[in-house]
């Protein structure tokens, strides 16, 4: 089941964006539950209580809750949740970029511009579906790429580093490097030794990455200029 929140101090908008996420459910066979929230900090409380959301639409308008406050707040212990900025203005783009936002709408909001927006979510959820594999002492262990935040190796074994754990296999980062190119384009090698997985980073620096982890990552001299550009791409 796809679990939605909608976030809009106007009933009207929130109560129109329901509509069109049912239609669209209806037509494409997915069973989804929506949840409506009339202001930031009540959608806010319900993250810190429960979470589990999959999907958030969420308005921005000025002159309201800062919608990119609540976000930024969620961000802090969820950052796996695919968020929808929704505003009538285009000055909150390089703001929230930050927040790793899936997608931005203008309002008024089209039906046709949602099923595209939750078509193209639903695109991005079957592909972190598939899966990292390994062996380890001849057991078999698949990985949701997902839920990979980076790999690093160190001396003969590579790291596969999780949200919750770490999983160390005999092998080459070069080789894993190949494997997931064959399927993605999310992993990215900043040094030598580190993998990254692009959806997990928090800031980007000239010499470094910030994980939403915490963690900073080095980037080697001969990768600086390559994930400048990604960046500035990116902010475009």
């Amino acid at each position: 089941m796809l679990s939605i929140a909608i976030c809009d101090e106007q009933k009207r908008y929130a109560e129109d964006l329901e509509w069109c996420i049912s239609v669209w459910a209806v037509n494409s066979g997915i069973n989804v539950k929506v949840k409506r929230f009339q202001n930031g900090p009540s959608l806010l409380s319900e993250f810190q209580r429960k979470g589990m959301f999959d999907l958030l639409f969420l308005d921005i308008e000025k002159g309201k809750v800062n919608g990119l406050e609540i976000a930024a707040k969620i961000r802090e212990t969820d950052y796996i949740v695919s968020i929808v900025f929704i505003s009538r203005h285009d000055d909150f783009y390089k703001e929230a970029y930050n927040l790793h936002p899936f997608h931005f709408l203008h309002k008024p909001i089209s039906p046709a511009k949602i099923e595209e927006t939750l078509d193209d979510y639903m695109k991005l959820r079957y592909q972190d579906i598939e899966l990292f594999t390994f062996v380890v002492n001849k057991a078999r262990y698949n990985l949701r790429l997902n839920d990979i935040v980076y790999f690093y190796s160190e001396r003969r074994h590579v790291n596969a580093v999780c949200v919750d754990k770490k999983y160390s296999f005999y092998g080459k980062l070069g080789d894993v490097q190949d494997k997931l190119e064959e399927k993605t384009t999310r992993f990215l090698r900043i040094h030598q030794s580190f993998l990254v997985n692009m959806k997990f980073v928090k800031e980007y620096h000239y010499n470094e990455l910030v994980m939403y982890t915490g963690e900073a990552l080095y980037i080697s001299k001969e990768n600086r200029k390559k994930m400048r550009d990604i960046h500035m791409k990116l902010l475009e």
